[in-house]
Order: structure tokens, then C-alpha cells, then sequence
């Protein structure tokens, strides 16, 4: 199918009512769907498409219609890249015209094999991959709108476990990644965006969570973190670490 929609007047479909599971086996990743459109009152005949996606890969799986759910056949993720982590974008498309009409949209939505339900999983998801001699990395590619993740390299064992409940892993990586995380919003420019974006999530944490209010200006002409944009970082990475007692837990105090 062509990859050209019109938009017009398109319904936003709640992450609440879609349901992915990602599952891996010697053959790879493959996933499991479901999909409640009831009363979104979106035209029966109107072909429906999950694509998922990771790193700029994309693989799209035709669902039959909203009138008829079918899952197809196959769905084996054989061209995305090695990962335990990828993205899903649902869409409701009307092809009885030239170009399709993008009825419905959910987009973004992230699935681990992991087994957490797709609407918890965190901010910040944790994917081991293969980072060579590179212990942790954060990323902003794995995804179109640029999410971040923490890839963790695969190699070294019970990794994954480490990154969940290891004291000492958690306190020295996590407000580190989260500095990044917070320097990438600062540089994106903009705190006005839609409430279904990876910077509007991170900003009610910081604002609900944290407890943070202010946000720094990001309308500077020196490309460099200021010094008042330096204080705000410092401010959230503090409350984090308070939040979740690290310094207690690391030192044993």
C-alpha cells in the first residue's frame, strides 16, 4: 500500500485499545493483536494496518476491516533489526478512493518481549542489543518521533536483570540517562506538543512526578546548554534521585 494519506478529520484511537504482544523464538520476533474500534464510529469497509517499526525499519501486516478483525498469517518481524524492544502504529484507512483516507491513528506505541502491557511500558524502555564494547547507550533513533530508550549491551549476562533491580546499576545509570534525556528536550526547542509525544509524557513527570513546575527557555542563539538551562537539568536529576532514594540505597545510609 502507498504510503500517502489525507489526514483531514482523522480519529485519534486510544493506546487503551490496542492490545500487542511481542514474542521471540528461534525464528525471531513475531506479535499477537487486538484492536477495539467499537464506537469510534469509523466506516466497517475501511482496511486496517498494523506497521512496526524500529531504527527506521518498517514492516506493515494488513488486520482485514474494522467490520472484520483478521490477523494475517504471518507475523514474523524478519526485517527489523535485532532488538527486544519495537514500535507500532495502527491505521484506519478508507482505499475506496485514489489515495487512501486515514480514518483512525494510533502511533508510537511500544512493545517489549519483556511481557509489560504496552500501555505501561516506561519512559524510559530498557533494550538490550549489541553495543560491542560499550556497556549502556541512550538512543533517540529507535523510533520516528525520536523516544528514547536505554540500549544495554546484550553481552554481558543477566543484564536485563541488572538494569531492573540492581542498586548500584540503577543509582550510577539511570540519573545519567535521564540528564541526557533532559538536555535532548532543552535542544528539541519546543514544549508545545501533542499529548500523545514522548516530550509531553516526560514533561508530566517531571511536573506531576517530580514536582518541578517551571521550564527553562529554550529560545537560544548559542546552541549550548545555559547556565540557567544547567540548573533546571540539575534541579530534576536532584528530585530524581530523591524521589527514588539512591543515594540512601547506594551508600547504605
Amino acid at each position: 500500500m502507498i504510503r500517502r494519506f489525507n489526514y483531514t478529520g482523522r480519529v485519534k484511537i486510544p493506546r487503551s485499545r490496542v492490545d500487542i504482544s511481542l514474542f521471540k523464538d528461534r525464528e525471531g520476533k513475531y506479535f499477537r493483536a487486538k484492536v477495539n474500534l467499537e464506537g469510534l464510529d469509523l466506516s466497517p469497509d475501511a482496511k486496517i494496518y498494523i506497521e512496526a517499526n524500529y531504527k527506521g525499519v518498517y514492516q506493515r501486516f494488513p488486520f482485514g476491516t474494522v467490520a472484520h478483525f483478521k490477523e494475517p498469517e504471518n507475523t514474523r518481524l524478519n526485517e527489523l533489526p535485532e532488538t527486544e524492544l519495537a514500535y507500532f502504529d495502527i491505521a484506519v484507512v478508507d482505499e475506496s478512493g485514489k489515495v487512501g483516507l486515514l480514518l483512525g491513528k494510533a502511533k508510537g506505541i511500544a512493545v517489549s518481549t519483556d511481557g509489560v502491557p504496552n500501555d505501561r511500558i516506561p519512559l524510559l524502555p530498557v533494550n538490550p542489543t549489541d553495543l560491542k564494547n560499550q556497556f549502556w547507550k541512550l538512543s533517540f533513533d529507535s523510533s520516528d518521533d525520536g523516544r528514547p530508550v536505554l540500549e544495554i549491551n546484550k553481552k554481558i549476562p543477566d543484564i536485563f536483570e541488572k538494569a531492573r533491580n540492581d542498586i548500584n546499576f540503577i543509582s550510577l545509570v539511570y540519573p545519567a540517562a535521564f540528564r541526557g534525556v533532559l538536555i535532548k528536550l532543552i535542544e528539541q526547542g519546543d514544549f508545545e506538543v501533542e499529548d500523545d509525544s514522548w516530550v509531553s509524557d516526560w514533561l508530566k513527570f517531571i511536573h506531576s512526578v517530580l514536582g518541578i513546575k517551571n521550564l527553562p527557555d529554550t529560545d537560544t542563539e548559542s546552541g549550548t546548554i545555559t547556565p540557567e538551562q544547567e540548573a533546571w537539568i540539575d534541579d530534576c536529576v536532584n528530585e530524581y534521585c530523591k524521589k527514588l532514594q539512591l543515594f540512601e540505597k547506594f551508600t547504605g545510609q
